[in-house]
C-alpha cells in the first residue's frame, strides 16, 4: 500500500504525477513536510508521503503521519540537510553509511529538493556498490603494498607499512607493522615484527611516533622529519611517511634511516663550536682587560710625562728662583763687607728663600711617593679628621675657625693619604679666609654605587668659576707669592690621591663667596 491519495498529496503538486511517481514498481521516494514547533521553528520532518518501495524497505510497515525523529531520533544531521532543502530551495546529494540493529551495514545515496510545500526525496540502495569498491580497493591497497615492498626490497633504508590503532576518543596509541623490507631489522634491530604493535614489542616506546604517524593517517598528508629514538636504537632517525592510498584506512607507509652516526658528529661540531665561541669570547674579554689596562697605563704615562713636565719646570724655575735670590743675597752681603747688623734683612730674606725651597721639596717628594703606597685597609674617617683638627689646633684658635662636622663613615682606603687629603683641604680653607674661618664637612653614601660623597665648604674669598679645574694642576696659583703662603702643589697631591682611591674631586666657587670641594670615593 501506497497511502496515496488526493486528501493527502500536496495542493502544489500534479495528482496524477505524483501517483504515477509513487506507483513505480522499483521507486524508492518520500515525500516530507516540516513539523514547527510555537516559534515557527521547523523542528522535523513528517513522512507525508512513501513509495511501494520505500515502504517495503520499512518491512512493509506503513511510517506515514510519523516523523523521522520519531523513528531515527540521532538523525540530527538529516533534519538539517532537509531544512536547507527546503528553506534554502537547494537540492542536497549526499552519500550515508548505516549500521542497523544486527549489525548489518548499509549505504544510501540520496537527493532531496524543495517542491511544494514540503521535500522530495529520491534514495538508492548502493549497499552492494560500495561493498564492492571496498573489496576492489582492499585489492588494490594490496597491490600498492606489494609494489612499494617490491621497491624498497632492495635499498639500505628501512621500509615498513603499519595500520594506526586510535582509542574511542580518536586518539592514536599504538601501530601494528603490515608489512616490512630486509633492511627494517637491521634499522630498527626488530625480529618477526609483522603482525604485532608496537607496544607490544617495546612498551616504551615515545608517544610522538604515534601521534606523528596518526596525524598523517587522518589527514592524508605526508610529512618528513628527523625524530629521537630513545628507548628503540637511542640514536635518530631520518623519516618519509605517507598515506598509503588516497582511502584514509590508518594505513602509513614509512621510509626510515638511521642517522645516530651524522646526529653524534653534529652534535660534536656543535660542542666544538660552543666551547671555541667561549674560548674567543673568553679570549676577547681578556683581550680587552688588556687593552684597558694598557689604556691605564696610557694615562698613567700620560700623567706621568705631565707630573715630569711639571718637575722640569720646577727645577727651571720654583726651585732655581730661590736659590738665585739666596746666592744674590749672600753676594751682595760678602761684596759690601756688611756687619751683622746691616745684613740682618738679607740674612732674613736668605732665611725665607730656603724656608720656600724646603717646602717645596717636601711637597714634591710627597706628590711622588702618592703612587708608591698601595695598601688599603679599613680607614675610619672620624678619626682622621680628629688627628687633623688637633694637627691645626694653634692655627685654628689663632683664626678663630669653626669647624662644622657630621660622623663620617669607614672606607677601604690608605691612612696616610686620607690624611694628607684631609689636612690638605682644611689647611686650603684655613688659609684663603677673610672673616673667622667656618668650615663645614659633611657627607652622603649612595647605596646604588657603594659610594661616599664627601663635601668640604668653607666661607673663604673663593674664586672665579672659570679656574675650578686649574686649581687641581701641579704648581697652578691663583694668588701671589707675598698675597697667600704655599707651594701650588697642595690640591694637585688632593687629586692625585683621589684618583689614587679610584675617585673624582671637584670645586664650586665664586669671589667671596667660599668655595665647596666635592669628593666621591668607593666605600670598598
Amino acid at each position: 500500500m501506497n497511502n496515496f491519495n488526493e486528501n493527502t498529496a500536496p495542493a502544489s503538486l500534479s495528482f496524477e504525477l505524483m501517483k504515477m511517481a509513487f506507483d513505480a514498481p522499483n521507486n524508492r521516494s518520500i515525500f516530507f513536510t516540516p513539523v514547527y514547533n510555537e516559534e515557527k521553528e521547523i523542528i522535523d520532518f513528517r513522512f507525508t508521503l512513501l513509495s511501494r518501495g520505500t515502504i517495503d524497505f520499512f518491512k512493509g510497515i506503513d511510517r506515514t503521519g510519523q516523523t523521522l525523529l520519531e523513528i531515527l531520533p540521532d538523525q540530527i544531521a538529516q533534519i538539517e540537510s532537509l531544512k536547507k532543502a527546503f528553506l534554502d530551495n537547494e537540492q542536497q546529494n549526499w552519500v550515508r553509511y548505516y549500521e542497523n540493529l544486527e549489525g548489518k551495514q548499509h549505504w544510501f545515496k540520496v537527493s532531496d529538493c524543495k517542491v511544494g510545500n514540503g521535500v522530495y526525496r529520491i534514495w538508492e540502495d548502493i549497499t552492494e556498490q560500495k561493498i564492492a569498491e571496498k573489496k576492489i580497493n582492499a585489492l588494490l591497497a594490496e597491490q600498492i603494498e606489494d609494489k612499494y615492498l617490491s621497491l624498497f626490497n632492495s635499498v639500505d633504508q628501512g621500509f615498513c607499512i603499519i595500520e594506526m590503532i586510535f582509542d574511542e576518543n580518536d586518539n592514536a596509541i599504538d601501530y601494528r607493522f603490515i608489512k616490512t623490507n630486509p633492511a627494517f631489522e637491521k634499522q630498527t634491530g626488530l625480529k618477526d615484527a609483522i603482525g604485532k604493535t608496537m607496544k607490544e614489542i617495546e612498551p616504551k616506546h615515545e608517544n610522538h611516533w604515534f601521534e606523528i604517524y596518526g596525524e598523517i593517517a587522518k589527514t592524508g598528508k605526508p610529512q618528513y622529519f628527523e625524530q629521537e629514538a630513545k628507548e628503540l636504537i637511542n640514536g635518530w632517525y631520518e623519516v618519509s611517511a605517507f598515506p598509503l592510498n588516497e582511502e584514509l584506512n590508518n594505513k602509513v607507509a614509512v621510509i626510515f634511516n638511521d642517522i645516530t652516526a651524522r646526529k653524534n658528529v653534529q652534535k660534536e661540531l656543535s660542542e666544538f663550536n660552543s666551547r671555541l665561541e667561549e674560548e674567543v669570547r673568553e679570549r676577547t674579554a681578556s683581550l680587552k682587560k688588556v687593552n684597558s689596562l694598557l689604556e691605564q697605563k696610557n694615562i698613567q704615562l700620560e700623567n706621568s710625562n705631565r707630573e715630569l713636565e711639571s718637575f722640569n719646570y720646577i727645577a727651571s724655575h720654583d726651585l732655581q728662583e730661590p736659590l738665585r735670590k739666596i746666592q744674590t743675597f749672600i753676594s751682595f752681603i760678602k761684596d759690601r763687607d756688611m756687619s751683622r747688623e746691616e745684613a740682618e734683612p738679607y740674612i732674613k730674606k736668605i732665611h725665607s728663600s730656603a724656608g720656600r725651597m724646603t717646602q717645596l721639596i717636601k711637597d714634591v717628594l710627597v706628590y711622588s711617593r702618592l703612587s708608591v703606597e698601595k695598601e688599603f685597609v679599613d680607614v675610619d674617617l672620624n678619626d682622621i679628621l680628629d688627628n687633623v683638627i688637633a694637627d691645626y689646633e694653634l692655627l685654628i684658635k689663632e683664626k678663630k675657625a669653626k669647624i662644622e662636622k657630621s660622623w663620617l663613615p669607614t672606607l677601604k682606603a690608605i691612612p696616610l693619604q686620607m690624611e694628607q687629603l684631609f689636612s690638605n683641604l682644611i689647611s686650603n680653607s684655613l688659609k684663603y679666609s677673610s672673616e673667622k674661618p667656618v668650615i663645614t664637612i659633611s657627607h652622603e653614601i649612595n647605596p646604588l654605587t657603594n659610594t661616599i660623597h664627601l663635601i668640604f665648604s668653607d666661607n673663604g674669598i673663593g674664586f672665579d668659576a672659570q679656574y675650578s679645574e686649574q686649581i687641581f694642576k701641579l704648581f697652578q696659583r691663583l694668588h701671589g707669592k707675598g698675597d697667600y703662603a704655599g707651594t701650588g702643589i697642595g690640591l694637585s697631591i688632593c687629586k692625585k690621591i683621589v684618583e689614587q682611591h679610584r675617585g673624582t674631586i671637584s670645586a664650586k666657587s665664586q669671589p667671596g663667596m667660599g668655595a665647596t670641594f666635592n669628593i666621591t670615593l668607593p666605600l670598598n
